[in-house]
């Protein structure tokens, strides 16, 4: 996910709250902005949300189309503090952001993956097992939902087979392996996510 902030008042739109008896602007609060700090703007989600000059919240891509180099500088209103490198489409099945993970297991080593933390679900998984012992693969950390590859073998889901959200791998006499999976990015941000809201 990435991390934006609200730039409401810039040299390009104009400088709000000038205060009549001195001239300048008045004393940004971002707890309390006036209400000329503030503006709705729709969602990635169909939903208005209203944002307040100076605050920060982490989410997918969407937002980038308000900032610069997206929008020339007179019209945009969000400023990118960093980007995770994912890409944002209107069509949900091409927001994939990849992942790669290459991992060599001790015997009797576990590793967990959380595809959450990059900001959705994968709906698409290579599992490889590349060294020699048997690797033993559980799904969405369900116990029940476990799988065996043998060293060389290699398991894929597709576009629309299922949605992972974790996998858990371990190996009685060790291997190595490698995961390459395209994470289904979903945006989060709400009103109650935004920073000062």
């Amino acid at each position: 996910m990435s991390v934006f902030q609200v730039n409401l008042n810039n040299q390009y739109q104009g400088y709000l709250d000038i205060d009549p008896k001195t001239g300048i602007e008045f004393e940004v609060d971002y707890n309390n902005p006036s209400i000329q700090r503030k503006m709705f703007v729709s969602g990635p989600n169909g939903e208005y949300l209203e944002f307040s000059d100076g605050q920060i919240f982490t989410d997918c891509n969407y937002w980038k189309r308000y900032a610069y180099p997206q929008v020339p500088l007179t019209q945009a209103f969000i400023t990118v503090l960093s980007d995770d490198g994912s890409i944002w489409s209107n069509n949900p099945a091409e927001n994939n952001y990849p992942v790669v993970y290459s991992q060599t297991l001790a015997a009797a080593g576990t590793y967990s993956i959380d595809f959450t933390n990059n900001g959705g679900f994968a709906s698409f998984c290579q599992i490889s097992n590349t060294g020699g012992g048997d690797l033993s693969v559980e799904l969405n950390g369900l116990p029940s939902a476990t799988i065996a590859l043998s060293g060389g073998q290699t398991q894929i889901f597709n576009y629309g087979d299922l949605s992972l959200t974790a996998l858990n791998l371990s190996s009685v006499a060790g291997t190595t392996f490698t995961v390459v999976a395209g994470v289904q990015v979903t945006c989060n941000v709400s009103v109650s996510s935004i920073v000062g809201s």
